[in-house]
């Protein structure tokens, strides 16, 4: 009971000191406001950043069989994509020419990739079925360079020395980061058949040392030049580098804002203690306690600083916004501004709180 009627005093005299109130809202609200344009829109662009270089493309693992010794297997690829490392993984043949097979070799050439593994780790079916052994599937874009109205018929290999078709049974559009399968024709390697690469999508950049080593030790090369490997390894310690730099840059400009706020906030504070120290000196003299006084002081601050840190979150969103929805804080850092700016508030108020608490009362109330 004794704290809530403290708490009420304490906003009752904020009310009654409307300037120095005034005073300390509209310094916590720059403080909020400040931070989330300055140091806010640092941390959106961290997080885009942070999402763009652990999109799908920035993951991928590629090693290819570089002088065609058969090292790629269907089994090394099972095994690859059983990883924990991995998120999906799937093996590859070099792309061959196809064409309508109604046409003939007069036809427009699309390129067909054969793929080991899950399609769907790199297609997203539209239309028809996935297909089997001697079967393919075609996205529209191929389609229309094959002159097929729909995903039926079947496609023949633009060569004269190799004859290989494949029923065509179904669309897709591909997914990332198998853009280029988009322009043309998958279809399922045949059993048994090397694979030329083992494209694998790492469950994260930061894994990629470690997937590149236990790829290549399920390869085991009989020399380093037998296989190319195309790692994301150089781009995770890129992403270590920038995101640290961007990190210390944030907080250096964090603590100066907030540090600048609260060195204002408590001269606000202690002039007011100093011009109201008879009023906080009467309160000594008929029995309150110095937790009570510097309780007083610090909530008499608190008070309007709720309402700056509300006002202050409200502009600096609304200013983000007009630069573009990528600007826009993150909501944890939003909430954690405001609740920074509450603290230095309070811990600004403490010094001058505890300066009224420690005076004598009976010096305080002397008539000169």
């Amino acid at each position: 009971m004794r704290w809530l009627l403290t708490l009420r005093e304490a906003l009752a005299t904020t009310w009654a000191a409307k300037v120095p109130s005034a005073l300390v809202t509209f310094l916590v609200a720059v403080m909020c406001a400040a931070t989330l344009a300055t140091v806010g829109r640092t941390a959106a662009a961290e997080e885009q950043l942070l999402a763009r270089l652990d999109s799908a493309g920035s993951r991928v693992l590629v090693v290819s069989d570089a002088r065609g010794d058969d090292l790629i297997s269907p089994t090394i690829v099972d095994q690859a994509a059983g990883l924990s490392t991995t998120e999906r993984a799937v093996g590859t043949l070099i792309p061959v020419d196809v064409v309508n097979g109604v046409i003939g070799h007069g036809g427009t050439r699309v390129p067909a990739w054969g793929v080991h593994g899950d399609l769907a780790a790199v297609a997203t079916l539209t239309s028809g079925r996935w297909p089997g052994p001697g079967e393919a599937v075609v996205t529209a874009e191929a389609m229309t360079r094959l002159g097929l109205d729909a995903p039926v018929g079947w496609v023949a290999q633009a060569s004269t020395t190799v004859v290989d078709d494949w029923s065509v049974v179904g669309s897709f559009t591909a997914r990332e980061p198998f853009g280029d399968y988009g322009s043309g024709v998958l279809y399922v390697v045949p059993e048994g058949r090397a694979l030329d690469s083992v494209h694998v999508v790492l469950t994260s950049a930061d894994v990629a040392q470690a997937a590149q080593g236990q790829v290549l030790r399920l390869i085991d090369p009989p020399a380093p030049d037998s296989v190319t490997v195309t790692s994301p390894v150089s781009l995770a310690q890129l992403q270590e580098q920038v995101t640290g730099d961007l990190a210390t840059f944030g907080r250096t400009l964090l603590l100066g804002v907030l540090g600048g706020g609260a060195l204002l906030v408590a001269i606000v504070t202690l002039a007011d203690v100093l011009v109201r120290r008879k009023d906080l000196g009467r309160r000594r003299a008929l029995g309150a306690t110095r937790a009570v006084i510097v309780a007083l002081v610090v909530l008499r601050t608190l008070a309007p600083a709720l309402l700056g840190a509300a006002i202050g979150v409200a502009l600096g969103l609304w200013a983000t916004s007009r630069l573009g929805a990528g600007a826009i804080p993150p909501w944890e850092f939003t909430t954690g501004t405001a609740t920074l700016a509450l603290l230095a508030a309070a811990v600004a108020a403490i010094p001058p709180a505890l300066y009224a608490a420690t005076r004598d009362p009976v010096r305080v109330l002397r008539t000169p």
